[in-house]
């Protein structure tokens, strides 16, 4: 058992990371945002992208319906939500060259990169080669390496792991 729950640890730390930080040449990549619509708020800080929203940034890409940012007063990213309204928002990278793809799913995925937290809401589903985590809820806090799958009323969380491939 608890070999298990080192596996389980290892696998959700691997998957997690990889949804703040991909291959680390990514983040001196350039971001690429391309939507039906979108609104800039320089003042408040906050942007906005509607309909088949695509985000680029080397090996990252995030696809959703709609995506909002907010910025700080030094006019870095402070929360970014990704939304999936007519279907669900989706983010893939690649931590390593060798590594298979990470494909994250849920209805809302919420990164708050000063705080080091990511947040998938709503059918959350974290694959990558073949491990995978299904849950209504996951959060990923990278500051103190911990992964919470919260009670939820709509469902349990479950984990396959194949220790081969880990």
């Amino acid at each position: 058992m608890c070999r298990m729950l080192k596996l389980f640890f290892i696998l959700i730390l691997c998957v997690f990371t990889t949804l703040l930080y991909a291959l680390s040449s990514d983040s001196e990549k350039p971001m690429q945002i391309t939507s039906d619509a979108s609104s800039f708020n320089y003042k408040t800080g906050v942007s906005q992208y509607d309909g088949n929203v695509e985000v680029i940034q080397g090996t990252a890409r995030l696809n959703a319906d709609r995506v909002i940012t907010h910025n700080n007063d030094a006019h870095k990213i402070s929360e970014a939500i990704a939304y999936g309204i007519n279907k669900p928002a989706e983010y893939w990278t690649r931590l390593k060259k060798e590594d298979p793809l990470l494909h994250a799913i849920a209805n809302t995925i919420k990164f708050y990169p000063q705080k080091s937290l990511v947040i998938l809401e709503g059918n959350a589903k974290v694959i990558q080669g073949e491990n995978t985590f299904i849950g209504p809820v996951a959060i990923y806090n990278m500051k103190t390496q911990t992964v919470t799958a919260p009670p939820s009323k709509t469902g349990r969380a479950t984990v396959v792991i194949n220790p081969d491939k880990i």
